[in-house]
């Protein structure tokens, strides 16, 4: 019973947004589609479900990414800093290193002393402030960063990141900063395929073009009523991977292996992601189906869906209650239960 409760989940909630944004890649299945982690697990699963049940041969892979990540590598670059410094927090120094930037006590020890570790910071208010004391301390920050840079930059090419005219991204969403930052950092041009894409169109950013799309919905951003993107969460934490969120890579000294990566704690859903695979299983099963049938969603279709499963209480049944947990440090929340907060237990 409580397996097929799950598989409900998946072909129900899961299938027909999947199958959609799958639809829409398969557009141009020249592209070499980079999914970022961690809701890229299961796009990019989905997707290669897609097109091979269409006879299609993808060349699509699975990016290890994350705003944390990127946030610290651009520790070395301050033209990041308008990016990773705007997003709100209220604490001290030595906690936005640590949450935000995910730096070790042993780095912030090396780069501030007590009191400033204990500084109240609030952002984006003191963001010049705060940016100014980063750039302070650059060469010690270099020092810290730039084995990661290294490995990091490597891996990236091992995937034939920068073999490409424009990087093909892919993600859920929804403002684009892992998008931005990659383009910032590495001087790459960049499409980002988003379902929900809150700031669509093309920009210039030092240099390298952005273009930005939303295939199921453009231009709204958190709070305007969309209830597809303000519940996001939900869809979130059934995409996630079975690692906690990706906090760094070094290369390997052991020569065992090119890297070491490192993942951030897990949450309820990693600890118990046999549910989660029950529940995207029968998803990659129903998205065969639906590709090789030639059965199709429209816009309207799986807006209703979700918004249905995102604002209905018991849509979900208790035996998919534990994957809808999620970490959220960048904005220093910790661990969210997406039913709990919308209420749609019962």
């Amino acid at each position: 019973m409580a397996i097929e409760s799950l598989r409900q989940v998946g072909q129900t909630f899961a299938s027909p947004v999947l199958t959609f944004f799958s639809q829409q890649l398969a557009q141009l299945p020249s592209n070499h589609y980079f999914f970022l982690a961690r809701e890229g697990y299961w796009l990019e699963q989905a997707y290669d479900a897609y097109q091979t049940a269409r006879g299609v041969k993808t060349s699509s892979q699975y990016l290890l990414a994350s705003r944390a990540f990127l946030f610290k590598l651009g520790l070395i670059e301050p033209k990041s800093y308008d990016i990773s410094l705007n997003f709100s927090f209220s604490g001290s120094l030595y906690e936005l290193m640590r949450t935000r930037f995910m730096l070790s006590d042993v780095s912030i020890r090396k780069l501030f002393d007590e009191k400033q570790q204990s500084k109240n910071i609030v952002l984006p208010h003191d963001l010049d402030k705060v940016a100014q004391l980063l750039q302070d301390k650059l060469p010690l920050l270099t020092s810290i960063i730039a084995p990661s840079m290294e490995a990091y930059r490597h891996y990236l090419a091992s995937l034939g990141f920068f073999d490409q005219k424009e990087v093909h991204l892919v993600d859920l969403g929804y403002s684009g900063s892992i998008q931005t930052l990659l383009s910032l950092l590495f001087n790459v041009d960049s499409v980002g395929h988003y379902l929900i894409a809150s700031n669509p169109g093309q920009r210039t950013q030092n240099g390298n073009q952005l273009t930005m799309k939303g295939y199921l919905h453009e231009g709204s951003k958190l709070g305007e009523g969309y209830a597809p993107l303000d519940r996001s969460m939900l869809l979130e934490a059934v995409l996630t991977a079975p690692t906690g969120q990706f906090q760094d890579i070094r290369f390997d000294q052991t020569g065992d292996q090119t890297y070491q990566f490192f993942y951030g704690r897990k949450v309820r859903t990693q600890h118990n992601f046999h549910t989660l695979e029950a529940i995207m299983k029968a998803a990659l099963e129903s998205i065969e189906q639906h590709s090789a049938l030639d059965i199709s969603f429209e816009k309207q279709e799986v807006e209703q869906i979700l918004t249905s499963h995102m604002k209905k209480q018991g849509m979900f049944p208790r035996s998919s209650w534990e994957v809808f947990a999620l970490d959220d440090d960048i904005a220093g929340e910790g661990t969210l239960d997406a039913l709990d907060f919308w209420g749609l237990k019962r």
